[in-house]
């Protein structure tokens, strides 16, 4: 009997340090999986900032042009009236700058907003938060 017990003794000890082996083990994959991501988040931080800087510069040109046709724009308006208010005509290329600086307002418009969603969007995908 006693060399029955000695058998079991012996096997529970063996199972147990296997138990613990298997525990140890997916700790350390836990910990491989934990790394990796933390790695990926900042891989996706260095791709932010590399990619982010042309955009914004982009953005802030766009932005530019678009305030820049807005001041243009007002001008030509004053000089309609100003023109219309001494009885002058309003000279025929400023007539065609005034088509040019509307249609430069539309497209820049239309980029900067298509652009700033872009950029709004882009902390969503970099980012994360905590729970």
């Amino acid at each position: 009997m006693n060399t029955l017990q000695n058998v079991y003794d012996k096997l529970a000890d063996k199972t147990e340090l296997a138990k613990h082996e298997v525990e140890l083990g997916l700790a350390q994959d836990i910990a491989a999986a934990v790394n990796a991501t933390l790695e990926f988040k900042e891989k996706r931080k260095a791709a932010w900032n590399k990619a982010s800087t042309p955009l914004i510069g982009l953005y802030d040109i766009l932005r530019t042009e678009y305030q820049t046709a807005l001041k243009a724009q007002k001008g030509i308006e004053d000089l309609k009236q100003k023109t219309a208010t001494l009885g002058l005509e309003v000279p025929a290329k400023m007539l065609e700058n005034e088509k040019v600086i509307s249609a430069v307002l539309k497209s820049s418009q239309a980029k900067v907003s298509a652009l700033d969603k872009i950029i709004n969007q882009i902390p969503n995908l970099v980012l994360w938060k905590q729970a």
